[in-house]
């Protein structure tokens, strides 16, 4: 079978990238699948290393050149026509790829959400009443209603989102060979991308209230993004220059989340926290505010780690102070964190997306 993704980023170092690296691994490997991912955009070279047979094909997308948009959907359809896909997958939450539901490529089309709202500059509250939301939800509405399948990570998503042809598919627990976590250190550790959702300026908030009473703990945060200067600027103002540290992300974090005690995220929403499926699968309890939707798909609240309700900082300090000061709970969350994510094995994960793919091509042959 022949599977087309579109994406609009195969080359950065997000959780989309970084999944389809993964997905698309085993759709090639395990099942003998011809694999190619169209990107609209790239880079001299893919972040995460693709099997070799999977096929990158580069399409460049510019918002800003309004003329040069249109003609990228019909650039996007005479590609994929040529490549004569058996499926194709659309893996774009923008504007752009719900757009994309309305190309008719007369081959079985799934579109693969992300988000928790169905776009996510929506996610907002601003924007939750605005004229560009009423417009852009009835725009989703007619797209999603187009393709023969909307593949969700939660039942949470499913129950907020409210397709019909919704199915639930989560994202596979993958960190390649697992070189478990101690526990012992006295370092904690944060990665995503540094960027305002992501609430990396309350968790520096947070880590004020720790330093002061536990001063030789610290706090490393791994990523990039467009708040990183921002951020830098928050440390230096409360002072925590050389206990809250930036470090480069890497394609391989797992040697970082061995040499940490735990993990914190403080996301004011998420899809599915990828990041904290690979912190739990090296034994890492984490630390979460209960968003809407994704850590409490995976935690399991006072048993791997906790869930803390959104905004209650002094919640989250007083169960960061706990796991700092109680090395043997820390132990006993980290087994069972490391336990409780083999649900979401990856052999099982990508069963269903194969069975999901076949059923699509089989039903379009008949």
């Amino acid at each position: 079978m022949k599977i087309v993704y579109i994406t609009n980023d195969a080359f950065g170092h997000g959780g989309v990238a970084r999944m389809l690296s993964v997905k698309t691994a085993v759709l090639a490997q395990k099942y003998g699948h011809q694999v190619v991912i169209i990107s609209s955009s790239f880079f001299d070279r893919t972040f995460y290393t693709f099997d070799p047979s999977i096929t990158i094909k580069p399409l460049p997308f510019s918002p800003k050149l309004a003329v040069e948009s249109l003609f990228y959907f019909k650039k996007l359809k005479k590609e994929i026509k040529l490549l004569n896909p058996d499926i194709v997958v659309i893996c774009d939450n923008g504007i752009k790829g719900y757009l994309m539901c309305f190309l008719d490529l007369h081959v079985p089309v799934v579109f693969e959400c992300h988000a928790i709202d169905i776009i996510p500059i929506m996610n907002k509250p601003k924007h939750h009443f605005s004229i560009m939301h009423f417009v852009l939800k009835k725009l989703v509405d007619v797209a999603v209603k187009r393709v023969d399948k909307l593949v969700v990570l939660s039942q949470a998503q499913a129950d907020f989102l409210k397709f019909k042809n919704a199915v639930i598919v989560p994202n596979p627990a993958w960190s390649g060979p697992v070189a478990k976590a101690s526990l012992n250190s006295n370092k904690v550790i944060a990665v995503g991308r540094l960027i305002e959702s992501k609430g990396y300026e309350r968790m520096i908030r947070i880590w004020k209230s720790i330093y002061e009473m536990y001063p030789d703990w610290i706090l490393d945060i791994y990523g990039d993004g467009n708040q990183k200067e921002h951020l830098i600027d928050v440390v230096s103002k409360y002072k925590l220059n050389g206990v809250v540290s930036f470090k480069e992300s890497d394609a391989d974090i797992g040697q970082a989340f061995s040499q940490h005690a735990f993990m914190l995220h403080a996301s004011y929403y998420e899809s599915f926290a990828l990041v904290i499926m690979e912190a739990m699968s090296f034994g890492l309890p984490v630390i979460a505010f209960d968003c809407p939707v994704g850590p409490r798909n995976i935690i399991k609240n006072s048993n791997d780690g906790f869930l803390i309700n959104d905004f209650d900082d002094e919640a989250f300090v007083a169960k960061i102070k706990l796991l700092i000061n109680d090395v043997s709970l820390r132990q006993d969350m980290g087994a069972k964190a490391y336990e409780n994510i083999k649900r979401f094995d990856l052999d099982a994960i990508m069963d269903k997306w194969n069975m999901l793919f076949y059923s699509l091509v089989d039903v379009n042959l008949r």
